[in-house]
């Protein structure tokens, strides 16, 4: 597995770096930035030849923040194998979703 942080894009006449303190500092600013959210760079995961997973930090304009994963992932060839790839996929997103989301135990 690779893991890839784009670099950070270059200021432009168009996007201003007087607002900075406008941004958290982790925001990507530029396009990645707008419609009252900020936008990380994303980290992109790959396995080369099988998939890759896009995460993406986010600021939504209510105060929330949430991650962004996009995932795109080689099936099996044929159409039964595919299928039955494709629910081995739901059961084990469903199985990390759930993980991720419980509340995480503190220790002493």
């Amino acid at each position: 597995m690779s893991i890839r942080i784009r670099p950070r894009p270059a200021t432009s006449s168009t996007w201003p770096t007087t607002d900075d303190h406008l941004h958290p500092d982790w925001c990507a600013r530029g396009h990645a930035c707008g419609l009252g959210e900020h936008r990380a760079q994303p980290v992109t995961l790959r396995v080369p030849g099988h998939g890759v997973v896009v995460l993406t930090r986010v600021l939504a304009a209510d105060g929330s923040q949430h991650a962004e994963i996009r995932t795109r992932i080689n099936l099996a060839p044929g159409d039964t194998n595919a299928r039955t790839h494709l629910m081995r996929i739901v059961t084990e997103f469903d199985a990390a979703l759930r993980r991720m989301v419980r509340p995480q135990r503190r220790t002493p």
